[in-house]
């Protein structure tokens, strides 16, 4: 049977085949109004960490995440930029250069900023360049170091954060903890 062709099924067949596809589909359904609620909780529960951790914030560094194309966030900020510039809110830069009063990082230095974000999300440790080049080696290096620190660095923080925040203010919100094992 061809997709899309039905015609040799009953109204009762198709009644029960369009009932299973909508219970795969509700079923997904479901697991994403899920997993957006989580997504707030944590998004609010952040915020009582450290109130710069707006949903925005998190939202603009999913797209970063996410995004194939490193280019167009760069297009966006120099957009943005200018707009300031524009408004008179910033002073202009030199000819246009969107990095001009900003330090600019090197390929080591980018190999290294993603390999050590990698290991702080516990991302599979694959570094995407050729296996056993000076860069997977770098990226490699950060990564552990990333990995060292989520796995140390990231408890001790949030035991201080959560100890001034039970001195100064009421608990957080209830939702989940993003650093907790538990599921």
């Amino acid at each position: 049977m061809s997709a899309g062709n039905n015609s040799k099924l009953t109204d009762a067949e198709r009644q029960k085949l369009f009932a299973h596809m909508f219970g795969k589909l509700l079923s997904a359904e479901l697991a994403r109004r899920e997993a957006a609620a989580d997504m707030k909780a944590i998004k609010k529960l952040s915020a009582t960490y450290d109130k710069s951790f707006t949903a925005q914030k998190f939202d603009h560094f999913l797209k970063l995440h996410f995004g194939e194309d490193d280019q167009k966030p760069v297009d966006r900020l120099k957009s943005d930029r200018e707009n300031l510039e524009w408004a008179g809110i910033i002073a202009q830069t030199s000819k246009g250069d969107l990095l001009a009063q900003v330090d600019r990082v090197d390929g080591e230095q980018l190999i290294q900023g993603k390999g050590y974000l990698a290991g702080l999300l516990k991302a599979p440790r694959v570094s995407g360049y050729d296996a056993g080049s000076s860069d997977d080696k770098l990226w490699l290096e950060s990564y552990d170091a990333g990995a060292a620190e989520a796995d140390v660095g990231i408890p001790d923080i949030l035991a201080r954060v959560q100890a001034a925040a039970s001195k100064e203010e009421p608990s957080p919100p209830a939702g989940i903890d993003p650093f907790s094992d538990e599921e």
